[in-house]
C-alpha cells in the first residue's frame, strides 16, 4: 500500500456517522397539517399488536431498507403507515446518533390533503393533532438520567493507565415529555420535537 493508493481510495468518500453500518438506521417525518387555518403537528399512536413499543406516541417512519436514501425511507414509511402519497418535505433536521446504537434521520413535512389519510391498522391505532402553537408556548418537562456501563468480564483493564482506576467519563441522557389532553409526548419522538421546534 502506498500514498496513491490511499489518496485514490479515500477522494471520494462522502462522509457520515463513525460506525453506522454497526447501527440501526431510521427515518421519520414530522408531518404538519392544517386544521381550520391553524398549523397542527400530526402524531401516531403505534398498534397494540406490534411487538416494538405498542401504544406509544410517534412520527410516522421506520427502518431504511437496503440502498434507500433517508428521505426515500421516510416517504415509503409515511405512505405505508398513514397512506399519504403527496407530502411536501420542507428540510432535514438533525440527525440523531442515539447511546442505544440508532441513526434517526428527522424531516419535517406539510400534508395537504387531510381526506388522503388512511392509516394501516397493523402499525397505527389512531392519529391525533396538536396545535403548533400550544407546543411552543408549553415547555416539555425534562429529567436528566445517567448510563451506567458494565464492562465485559474480561476487560483488559492492564492494558490502560491506572487499570480499575482509571477515569472514565460518565455519560448522561435526557428524558423529555411533553402532556397534550391525554397524551403524554416523550422519548426520541419528544427530542426530535424539541428540535424542531427549537428551530422556529
Amino acid at each position: 500500500m502506498n500514498l496513491e493508493y490511499i489518496m485514490n481510495k479515500l477522494k471520494d468518500e462522502k462522509p457520515y456517522i463513525n460506525g453506522w453500518k454497526r447501527m440501526r438506521r431510521s427515518a421519520i417525518i414530522i408531518p404538519l397539517v392544517e386544521i381550520n387555518n391553524e398549523v397542527h403537528v400530526l402524531f401516531e399512536v403505534r398498534s397494540k399488536k406490534l411487538r416494538s413499543q405498542p401504544g406509544d406516541i410517534c412520527f410516522p417512519g421506520g427502518k431504511i431498507d437496503g440502498n434507500e436514501s433517508p428521505k426515500e425511507a421516510a416517504l415509503r414509511e409515511i405512505s405505508e403507515e398513514l397512506g399519504v402519497k403527496s407530502i411536501n418535505i420542507v428540510n432535514e433536521l438533525d440527525t440523531i446518533v442515539r447511546y442505544d446504537g440508532i441513526i434517526i434521520h428527522p424531516y419535517v413535512g406539510i400534508i395537504k390533503d387531510l381526506d388522503e389519510i388512511k392509516i394501516s391498522e397493523d402499525e397505527v391505532d389512531h392519529v391525533f393533532y396538536v396545535p403548533l402553537s400550544y407546543l411552543l408556548d408549553n415547555k416539555p418537562r425534562v429529567y436528566n438520567n445517567k448510563i451506567n456501563i458494565e464492562r465485559d468480564k474480561e476487560f483488559p483493564y492492564d492494558l490502560i493507565v491506572n487499570r480499575e482506576n482509571y477515569k472514565f467519563r460518565e455519560a448522561n441522557y435526557r428524558s423529555l415529555f411533553y402532556k397534550y389532553e391525554t397524551y403524554n409526548i416523550w422519548g426520541i419522538t419528544a427530542e426530535m420535537l424539541q428540535d424542531f421546534l427549537e428551530n422556529l
